[in-house]
């Protein structure tokens, strides 16, 4: 057991393989058309990106800003330097495979260019669809708040990016003010998600 929980890494391959094994007896079982199980798959892929993104949102607001504030001089450098870089790199990088995933997953399942992929056209109900579109939307403008505002400050804040003490503050508070937004959005936009797919 120890050999398993020693490292994250090990924990993480240990489910990796778990999941493999369950994925196997469900292909044994039932088998798969090659659209569907890559459809699936994309869907499974979505699904983990984003719990990873929106995990470290919230982590991110309900945690690292509070510590960071908190901390002492010696304290906030530490978080700075080994924790705010290392959240920053999973949230921006789930992001993008949250979002391309997101993009390739409504491809496969019909609501934009079905008939690049169905012989006919797949019928999508109109709420269904409209829920989709709020979600999708929604999710476009936190991959965006991400990369363009965010990601930039942050930079500022972590000095990667050189500038006055007046400039790093207003990074720090823009930062924290684009972190909020996104928080604001994650509850809507997985509603919207999840009630596109699954609400009746």
């Amino acid at each position: 057991m120890q050999a398993i929980t020693e490292t994250a890494g090990r924990a993480l391959a240990a489910g990796t393989a778990l999941t493999l094994i369950i994925l196997i007896a469900w292909l044994a079982l039932v088998g798969a058309d090659a659209l569907g199980f890559f459809s699936f798959l994309l869907r499974w892929v979505h699904v983990v990106a984003a719990m990873l993104w929106v995990g470290m949102i919230w982590f991110v607001n309900f945690v690292q800003l509070a510590a960071v504030q908190q901390a002492d001089d010696a304290g906030r450098r530490t978080l700075m330097s080994a924790v705010v870089p290392k959240v920053a790199h999973a949230f921006r990088h789930a992001s993008h495979l949250t979002v391309v995933s997101g993009a390739l997953l409504l491809v496969t399942t019909g609501y934009v260019f079905g008939s690049l992929v169905f012989s006919t056209a797949v019928f999508v109900p109109t709420p269904r669809a409209l829920m989709m579109l709020v979600g999708t939307i929604g999710g476009i403008v936190m991959w965006a708040f991400v990369h363009f505002v965010i990601w930039p400050n942050l930079r500022i804040v972590l000095g990667e990016s050189p500038a006055e003490p007046a400039a790093r503050e207003h990074a720090r508070e823009t930062v924290k003010t684009y972190a909020r937004l996104n928080l604001v959005l994650t509850l809507p936009v997985t509603f919207a998600m999840v009630a596109a797919a699954h609400l009746y």
